[in-house]
């Protein structure tokens, strides 16, 4: 049998040229669709700078990174290559499925120009894949599981009452985690939910005043509406782009009541003799606890929430006693006090001094970018530092239930899970808190300190 040319009349019957008619189809048999898929939106950005090059530049100026101020600009040509890239590729997918351009006087969607006539020609596949972008909500989700290098379960942060979708994603469950929040289209692809390839990852705690806000948006508005599309389209991207071109310096950390920095003042101590220590320590009316457990001395502030200002933890050595401070006027006063009650069954050996902005810089750099592990004491072993934070975040979240919370709007936890959006809201900060400590934890070699205390604090399971 002859081939059959591409000016050849079809051989179905239709009376039209075989390139008019069957040649896409049975060129698709022989095709993968995934690698068709992707050529679509390639050839969808080649064909619209070349015809229409001005009026979608002028989109992406006004529409796409038209919040950002003059030095945003120079901080986007500044950002890492990935991060460069990434950029790109979220901007054009944005061109495509929601933005608008200016053609003869009238503003056209860009993917009824490309799917409508005189557009480029698309495969079927390429074709598909393009409509089903072009309605796709972008939307904000919480990666509650994954599998690397094959999927990721996603649960939508602004509709929590949908299903959790579990979606083919090989490279994107590489490089995210648990507990990570993405920006990210859900399409369908041979029957399975796929990404759509643009992606925009946000550290938790910075995305909470986005979550805010679209909730108010999209109050009493149905998850498929083209409201919601809207507002996802341009609060997201909006809100990812501020977020990178902000400086990221290491955030100023200061106790609320006295607006001292805080420190992770640590004061090691050889023990000659337990018993009298022992006793001298449980028999102090202003300290709390024992030996086991460590002892902790409180005070009442002039806000009648009680605090600690000095807490005693057992050495690493079984003759050796840490007294640890968050301030230095806690240590400054502490020393004499502890030693003055001590007497000569302690002897004094050194004071070490963390920074905890220096442990908390890894996470202040660009999202998605890896963190960067502070230099650490080297006389501070893993253990060791994991055991100060975990002292000086007791203390530090002491009240955490009971205090007004900038991310819950001024409410307390507690006040907060009185409601359930606030309950919703509640469980996210917290599992913010244990997913940014265990971040930098891998970075740090060194095992991560729990809040599961917060969790049962408020009466809550931990997740």
């Amino acid at each position: 049998m002859s081939k059959v040319g591409r000016n050849d009349p079809c051989p179905c019957g239709s009376g039209k040229k075989y390139k008019q008619c069957c040649l896409d189809s049975q060129r698709e048999q022989a095709v993968d669709p995934e690698q068709e898929r992707s050529l679509g939106v390639p050839k969808a950005i080649d064909w619209l700078h070349s015809r229409h090059g001005k009026a979608a530049t002028k989109t992406l100026e006004d529409d796409y990174f038209g919040g950002l101020e003059d030095d945003g600009y120079e901080r986007l040509q500044e950002l890492e290559e990935d991060l460069h890239q990434m950029v790109m590729i979220n901007s054009m997918e944005w061109l495509l499925a929601e933005g608008e351009i200016q053609v003869r006087g009238e503003h056209l969607p860009v993917m009824e120009i490309l799917l409508g006539p005189g557009g480029p020609h698309f495969t079927a596949i390429q074709r598909a894949w393009l409509e089903q972008l072009g309605m796709a909500r972008l939307g904000l989700y919480e990666i509650i599981d994954l599998v690397p290098g094959e999927s990721l379960c996603l649960k939508d942060l602004l509709f929590p009452e949908l299903d959790p979708v579990w979606v083919r994603e090989r490279q994107g469950s590489r490089e995210m985690e648990q507990f990570d929040v993405v920006g990210a289209r859900i399409m369908t692809a041979d029957g399975h939910p796929q990404l759509s390839g643009a992606l925009y990852p946000f550290r938790r705690h910075l995305c909470m005043d986005l979550i805010r806000d679209l909730k108010r948006e999209l109050e009493d508005v149905e998850p498929d509406s083209q409201d919601a599309r809207d507002f996802h389209g341009t609060l997201i991207p909006d809100h990812w782009l501020e977020i990178l071109t902000q400086s990221h310096d290491a955030p100023n950390l200061v106790d609320q009541t006295t607006g001292q920095p805080l420190l992770i003042i640590s004061d090691h101590y050889q023990v000659t003799d337990w018993p009298a220590l022992e006793a001298s320590l449980d028999g102090t009316p202003e300290l709390e606890g024992n030996r086991d457990q460590g002892w902790t001395r409180m005070f009442e502030g002039e806000d009648a929430l009680k605090r600690s200002n000095l807490n005693i933890e057992l050495g690493d050595e079984p003759d050796r006693i840490t007294v640890g401070y968050i301030l230095q006027s806690h240590a400054d006063a502490g020393r004499p006090w502890f030693e003055s009650l001590a007497g000569a069954v302690v002897s004094f050996i050194e004071r070490e001094t963390v920074d905890p902005r220096d442990i908390l810089a890894a996470g202040s750099r660009e999202p998605g970018t890896p963190p960067l592990a502070p230099p650490l004491p080297d006389s501070l072993a893993a253990e060791v530092l994991t055991e100060a934070l975990d002292t000086h975040l007791r203390t530090y979240y002491a009240n955490w239930a009971d205090e007004p919370q900038n991310a819950l709007e001024g409410l307390s936890p507690r006040e907060a899970m009185e409601t359930p959006e606030g309950l919703d809201q509640v469980k996210f900060l917290l599992r913010t808190y244990q997913q940014d400590e265990m971040k930098q934890a891998r970075q740090q070699h060194r095992p991560p300190v729990s809040f599961d205390y917060l969790w049962e604090d408020l009466g809550l399971t931990p997740e």
